[in-house]
């Protein structure tokens, strides 16, 4: 089948920075009147169905691969990589140290750091919410990562980070040798940040401290395992999560917080689901966590409403067919969680906030209809860690302070890279 509904026949609306509504608007509209395959531009389509998307997670690393990501990783470190996969088959292992057993571990320091910020929020006037979001998951992704070393690095991927949302829109797909403003201030960033993680990992393996429970020694003893020695690969990987895990969190912690703000009647019920854990955070583990199901199921609803990684696309790399249509090496398919997450034939009043749809059942009925995280080989390693941390935030702060929202949309949505509710203000009362 090579028959091809066409979209507008242009992707000048994507890239135009002063669409930003616009352009989830305009994916929405299109693909309601084009179906679940459009041509957004020649050789670029878009693919909306589940069965599709599904496919095209699954197959990433076989017929489609990701594009080049915004960081750029040197030669080594990429020749490293399997096409599609996120770690290097010597570093598969640390996989592990992304797991729910090892997330565990950490729930009373991801506890504690909920509870400060709960106790940081500033009171009955509207506060710029991202910024406080993005120091304490900082923190929180820094001891994940390094444990008793997260001091000299807790919040040093911020340049890295400003670097990155600094970069204008790309509107022409470079070759990477071309070196761009943008990426040889990225390269010089994330080559600052990957020095001061080696610096870190050489103290340790020069003491023999390889047996502590954090992400960095799991990537060691992994590499290790294979007789390769730990360098470059395992420190510009953890550069670049150190980045991801603070940035995901962010964004979704805002919206997370925004919901919070816009239904009370769920605020007080997670509040009273809350009052449970220890008031000493030390003491809450992943036992008490797993007891949170109004704030698990009020994570969910948010990250199906407003996912992150709202759109994402793939390269074909060789001659495949996707939903019965014929696709050349050098193709791009467009992915969106957003609107899939949105469609009436997965999910009931899909536009509706409704957290108990989550309680009945752990998913939608039909499968990869819920991608908040992506799916195959790269699904994003974090996420066990990023839904603890949201659960435990989400629970900290309706336990001890109500929200409300200074306007009906107290923020400025940002569509380029990710869906992010920049500048978003809110308003905290603490409770008696």
């Amino acid at each position: 089948m090579t028959n091809r509904s066409s979209g507008v026949g242009s992707g000048g609306i994507l890239n135009d920075p002063t669409e930003k509504a616009a352009r989830i608007a305009f994916l929405s509209q299109s693909t309601a009147h084009y179906g679940d395959f459009w041509e957004f531009a020649p050789h670029i389509y878009v693919v909306a169905g589940s069965e599709p998307t599904r496919e095209v997670f699954r197959r990433t690393g076989a017929q489609f691969s990701p594009p080049p990501g915004l960081f750029p990783l040197p030669r080594g470190v990429r020749r490293a990589l399997r096409p599609g996969h996120l770690l290097p088959e010597s570093l598969e292992a640390a996989r592990r140290g992304f797991g729910h057993s090892a997330v565990a571990g950490h729930t009373a320091m991801i506890a504690a750091e909920a509870r400060a910020l709960a106790a940081d929020w500033p009171q009955h006037a509207p506060c710029e919410v991202l910024p406080r979001l993005k120091r304490a998951f900082s923190r929180m992704g820094a001891r994940f990562c390094f444990g008793a070393d997260a001091p000299g690095l807790t919040h040093a991927e911020v340049p890295l980070s400003r670097a990155r949302d600094g970069a204008p829109p790309r509107t022409v797909y470079l070759p990477r040798w071309v070196p761009t403003t943008a990426r040889v201030r990225l390269r010089h960033r994330l080559g600052a940040l990957a020095g001061r993680i080696g610096a870190v990992m050489d103290r340790r393996l020069a003491e023999g401290r390889t047996a502590e429970p954090d992400l960095l020694n799991a990537m060691i003893v992994a590499s290790q395992a294979h007789d390769v020695p730990p360098g470059p690969v395992i420190t510009h990987l953890l550069a670049t999560i150190l980045v991801a895990t603070q940035e995901m969190s962010t964004r979704a912690g805002g919206w997370l917080l925004f919901n919070l703000a816009r239904h009370p009647e769920w605020t007080e019920r997670i509040a009273a689901e809350a009052a449970a854990l220890p008031a000493d955070p030390d003491r809450v583990g992943a036992g008490h966590v797993a007891r949170l199901a109004l704030a698990d199921a009020f994570v969910r609803e948010t990250l199906r409403l407003y996912p992150p990684n709202w759109l994402t696309s793939r390269v074909v790399v060789e001659p495949t067919e996707l939903d019965g249509h014929r696709l050349r090496p050098g193709d791009r398919v467009m992915v969106s969680p957003y609107l899939l997450h949105r469609d009436a034939r997965h999910y009931e009043e899909p536009a509706a906030f409704r957290p108990e749809r989550w309680l009945a059942a752990r998913g939608p009925g039909t499968a990869g209809a819920y991608l908040p995280f992506g799916a195959g080989p790269r699904l994003c390693p974090g996420a066990a860690l990023a839904s603890m941390e949201l659960s435990l935030v989400l629970a900290w702060t309706a336990r001890h302070h109500r929200l409300s929202c200074p306007a009906p949309w107290p923020f400025r949505l940002e569509t380029e890279g990710a869906l992010r509710p920049e500048d978003l203000r809110l308003v905290f009362h603490r409770r008696g």
